[in-house]
């Protein structure tokens, strides 16, 4: 990284008045290419490893002065959300999206009562209107509880659990969602900054990044999943991102990606 892009940063920071936390600093120190390796005397051993979500969150609050998050695909906000402790930790701003109403109540249940955040019934695509949703209803005998994270507009990427889940195929049902557009979203919440967009899509990640209007605003963090985007489709994603000026880091798991607008 370029010494004007460290002093942009360090400037972010401190004209925010946060002090930032150790994890911050030691994020920071990490997306410009410190401490990935070596322990930093002055930072927890725990926190000198390799660069996660985490603390790029850290990194992300104590540059920025609005806390403001999008999710697409908020589940339940408990179960296997990245965002969850963060989201409980700060006082955020946010729109959390989950199609399923099922899964919505359980989402209300438990966030609706933070303040700042609007729960949002419904599904990202390309244009607001309906469409059908693939889905696999909880409680059924003999399939692991976590199918019903598996909500997508892609039979065939529910159908391709089967080695994980024996039998999912013969119980997809379908709902028809509502789903708006990232455009209108912005639109109807007018945002004036996003901080952290988190996509969860189950398999439509590489579509909603193509979809996602970077010309009109851009997230400071993008975490998105990339297990289940063919090698054609995550290049093109890729090439998107860096095109906007974003850097792109693996997480630990290798199964999700993160976008940083340094």
């Amino acid at each position: 990284m370029s010494a004007a892009t460290v002093l942009r940063n360090i400037w972010a920071i401190a004209r925010t008045g946060r002090v930032p936390s150790r994890r911050a600093l030691a994020s920071l120190a990490k997306v410009h290419g410190r401490g990935l390796t070596r322990h930093w005397p002055f930072l927890p051993r725990s926190h000198a490893g390799d660069l996660n979500f985490d603390d790029l969150l850290e990194l992300q609050h104590a540059r920025s002065q609005s806390d403001c998050v999008i999710v697409v695909g908020a589940y339940d906000g408990v179960e296997n959300d990245p965002l969850a402790n963060f989201i409980r930790k700060h006082v955020c701003r946010g729109i959390l999206l989950e199609p399923q109403p099922a899964i919505f109540a359980r989402l209300r249940e438990n966030i609706g009562c933070l303040p700042g955040l609007e729960l949002v019934n419904a599904a990202v695509a390309q244009a607001s209107g309906a469409l059908p949703l693939f889905y696999v209803p909880a409680g059924i005998e003999g399939l692991p509880h976590w199918v019903t994270q598996l909500a997508s507009f892609s039979r065939e990427h529910i159908v391709g659990h089967e080695d994980r889940a024996p039998g999912v195929s013969r119980h997809i049902a379908t709902l028809t969602v509502d789903t708006l557009s990232f455009d209108d979203l912005l639109d109807r919440y007018q945002l004036p900054a996003i901080d952290v967009l988190q996509i969860d899509a189950e398999g439509m990640d590489a579509l909603l990044l193509s979809w996602f209007p970077f010309e009109r605003i851009r997230p400071g963090l993008i975490h998105y999943e990339i297990s289940h985007i063919g090698v054609v489709d995550l290049e093109r994603a890729r090439a998107r991102l860096r095109g906007f000026g974003y850097t792109l880091f693996p997480t630990e798991s290798r199964l999700d990606e993160i976008a940083v607008l340094l």
